[in-house]
């Protein structure tokens, strides 16, 4: 988008702030600040994303009110087609990075001891909801002299980390979900890795081999055959795009997986650099607009073209990745109406955008093929219509 498509899309969408869509809250949003204590603000300026110590979401200035919707604890699960790969016959012969990917943002945070979530519902349940990217935060830390590896964290500062649960646990409930339907394929993407064992001199946990490796070692021990890590069958076809879904799900490898951020020399894994085109987020504060009812999104539409979608166009990955996720100045995750509508309504206009472009044949939502969002299963009834806006482009 060109600036001033960017700034005309901006205006439109303050007169759009009256949700268009149900979004169905899938879980309580409370929670639990048993695990902070207080600390100088001061401290924790470096880390916008995290909530403060005593952080109380009910008081957060900046999160806007929600549209009132049902509570609903079982959603039904996102339809596959007979024979269908990833839920669509279409997808079947098609290469992984030919496939529109839905990601959650921060997966498996849906329990345990924390003030922020990002995710309310556990790997299944996203699943469910047509999720087929899980992008996880781990972390190592010493309880009572014993090493606790892998785990499910988000944090680099102990004192700001939040808690969620063991990895295995995590992903052993994937695990179960995908032997019960044997024609899907995921990835894991583990990318933040903090381990707390080893830190800097700013007191921030590193990444390490160990902690890598443990990952790895988890991976392999809940998947067994079916993750592909590096040097396993299949995973050179993976890397040079040449792998399709029904190649794939005959193989029964369907796992593929990530560990660290950067491109790593390790011979047992690559890196989230190696495949994910790229690593930025809106790292900024979402500012509140009162009198429209909504956020200010047009430094967030200015940075989605300048950061992701244009360096995309340019150099494409395997996966190329719209990262729409957002908090407030207290750290407090943004999940009201307000992400899916403005979501929705950037995908439309990226859509018409590619269509008027008939001398370059593209893809609707080209460059993106990884879309990533909090509170990923709310947004579910936008997941169909893209597919099939993308499916209509590949048939073609």
């Amino acid at each position: 988008m060109k600036d001033t498509q960017v700034a005309a899309f901006a205006a439109a969408l303050l007169g759009a702030s009256t949700a268009s869509h149900h979004w169905t809250t899938s879980a309580d949003n409370t929670t639990d600040v048993n695990n902070f204590v207080t600390s100088p603000a001061s401290h924790f300026t470096s880390y916008p994303d995290l909530p403060r110590p005593g952080y109380d979401r009910s008081n957060d200035p900046d999160l806007l009110p929600d549209v009132e919707t049902p509570f609903v604890i079982d959603l039904n699960p996102l339809v596959a087609k007979a024979g269908g790969c990833n839920g669509f016959a279409q997808y079947c012969n098609k290469r992984v990075d030919q496939v529109l990917w839905i990601g959650a943002h921060n997966s498996l945070t849906d329990v345990g001891l924390a003030v922020q979530r990002n995710q309310f519902v556990n790997g299944p349940r996203l699943m469910d909801a047509g999720v087929r990217y899980f992008d996880i935060d781990s972390c190592a830390f010493d309880e009572k002299g014993k090493r606790v590896a892998p785990y499910v964290c988000h944090g680099q500062v102990k004192l700001l980390a939040q808690w969620y649960q063991s990895t295995e646990t995590g992903l052993t409930l994937i695990r179960d979900w995908l032997v019960a339907n044997p024609r899907e394929v995921v990835f894991l993407n583990f990318g933040d890795v903090n381990d707390f064992t080893a830190v800097n001199a700013k007191k921030e946990a590193t990444s390490t081999v160990q902690l890598r490796d443990e990952i790895a070692s988890v991976v392999r021990s809940v998947f067994q055959d079916m993750a592909v890590l590096r040097n396993d069958p299949w995973d050179a076809q993976i890397k040079a795009g040449n792998a399709t879904l029904q190649q794939l799900i005959d193989a029964n490898r369907r796992v593929v997986v990530s560990i660290g951020k950067a491109s790593d020399p390790s011979p047992t894994y690559w890196g989230q650099d190696d495949r994910v085109c790229n690593d930025v987020w809106y790292d900024d504060s979402l500012q509140a607009d009162w009198i429209n009812n909504n956020y200010k999104w047009t430094p967030v539409l200015d940075f989605v073209e300048t950061r992701m979608r244009q360096p995309c166009a340019a150099q494409p990955g395997v996966l190329n990745k719209l990262e729409f996720v957002f908090h407030t100045a207290l750290g407090g995750t943004i999940d009201s109406h307000h992400v899916g509508d403005t979501l929705s309504t950037y995908m439309e206009a990226l859509k018409t955008d590619n269509d008027a472009s008939p001398s370059i044949r593209r893809s609707p939502y080209f460059p993106f093929n990884l879309v990533l969002t909090d509170h990923s299963d709310k947004w579910r009834e936008l997941y169909p219509q893209w597919h099939n806006n993308h499916l209509t482009f590949l048939g073609h």
